[in-house]
């Protein structure tokens, strides 16, 4: 039991570790294409859980099988960069207040 504990902290702690990104990264990118990044995000999201169950099951090859949920990281990706490179207001409003 003590082993599956750990597993499903430290499924836990890596996916806070990856909330900041995602959420970062999530909202410029649903300002400039809603429908493209929800669609993303919620891939994310079920990736989250996939990869949370396959963690915490304790196997070390179910670990991986969230990894399609990084697809969806890579597409909000894009499209913020898509977003700031059309000079998107959103994103300008966003680049002013940061300096």
């Amino acid at each position: 039991m003590p082993r599956r504990l750990d597993c499903v902290q430290r499924g836990h702690q890596n996916i806070v570790e990856n909330i900041p990104s995602f959420v970062g990264l999530f909202f410029p990118s649903a300002l400039y294409r809603p429908q493209v990044a929800t669609a993303a995000g919620l891939v994310r999201i079920l990736g989250f859980v996939v990869y949370m169950r396959g963690y915490s099951s304790g196997d070390p090859q179910k670990r991986m099988q969230g990894a399609f949920g990084h697809f969806a990281l890579l597409v909000n990706v894009g499209l913020s960069v898509e977003a700031a490179h059309a000079g998107h207001p959103v994103v300008e409003v966003i680049r002013v207040s940061a300096t």
